[in-house]
């Protein structure tokens, strides 16, 4: 799941970080912002801008960037790979955490674009949570264990910047 950077950890959970990005905006490839080398928060405001819902981390991240200020629209869906898709139909723009877009296929195919948040946005985490137990069933070890040694395996992958 996808953790703030800087937020506490759930206390009754294990939390192991898989992967560390920062917040990048998906714009489709006609967008006005798509010609820049990054997107201001003012600039985010000129555009239809897809969030994600309620109880989503980058809704509240989205919340705390804004401040308090409206886009020019917005509509809410769940999840990123629904954010990705209503941008390559050019619904508008999203806010997603890097290692959300990066190599997604739907990027790779030119059918929308992404760009770094202007300023030291905050990082985001995806971190693996199980509950504090003292036996783990082997399954859920053995699955644990994968998630993370592929996670070594991108070795910063994700953290390419447009055009590399």
């Amino acid at each position: 799941m996808n953790h703030l950077e800087g937020d506490d950890m759930p206390a009754e959970f294990e939390s192991t970080e898989l992967l560390r990005g920062r917040p990048v905006v998906c714009l489709h490839p006609d967008s006005p912002l798509a010609a820049g080398a990054q997107v201001s928060v003012d600039d985010l405001l000129t555009e239809p801008l897809i969030v994600m819902r309620s109880g989503y981390v980058m809704h509240r991240y989205v919340h705390r960037l804004l401040a308090g200020r409206a886009p020019a629209f917005v509509c809410s869906t769940d999840g990123a790979e629904m954010g990705k898709l209503m941008v390559a139909e050019g619904l508008g723009a999203t806010v997603l955490p890097d290692f959300s877009v990066v190599g997604d296929p739907l990027e790779r195919r030119g059918a929308f674009v992404w760009r770094p948040l202007a300023g030291d946005p905050a990082g985001v985490l995806l971190v693996l949570r199980r509950r504090r137990a003292a036996s783990v069933p082997l399954a859920a070890r053995a699955l644990h264990e994968a998630f993370v040694r592929r996670a070594l395996s991108l070795d910063g992958a994700v953290s390419r910047r447009p055009g590399a």
